[in-house]
């Protein structure tokens, strides 16, 4: 997968995501097109696959800090720490781990 302005994204890179409060921090865990991802629960990863969750053009964010979705209402579904978006030009690179570096050299 790309970034808006064609560099690679990777696993594990730190992305800025727009949310009503701003922009927050999230690591991406898994990429859309290839439906490759960091450890996740088995479990979520047969949902996502099994019932088509994610798109081609889409990852899965895990949000660094607080989730900026949380709330403590009951009238609605609670909210996981991880989310989906499309990789489109509010999503922007901030970091790349180190170890992710080492990992993407060796395949």
């Amino acid at each position: 997968m790309k970034y808006d302005d064609g560099s690679k994204m990777h696993l594990g890179d730190i992305v800025r995501v727009p949310t009503p409060d701003g922009n927050k921090e999230a690591r991406v865990v898994m990429l859309g097109d290839s439906r490759d991802h960091l450890e996740l629960d088995p479990d979520f990863i047969e949902w996502i696959v099994r019932d088509n969750i994610l798109a081609s053009t889409s990852i899965f964010v895990e949000w660094l800090g607080a989730n900026p979705f949380a709330h403590k209402n009951p009238k609605f579904a609670p909210v996981g720490n991880y989310m989906s978006t499309t990789v489109d030009e509010h999503i922007h690179f901030v970091s790349r781990a180190a170890a992710q570096l080492f990992n993407q050299a060796d395949r």
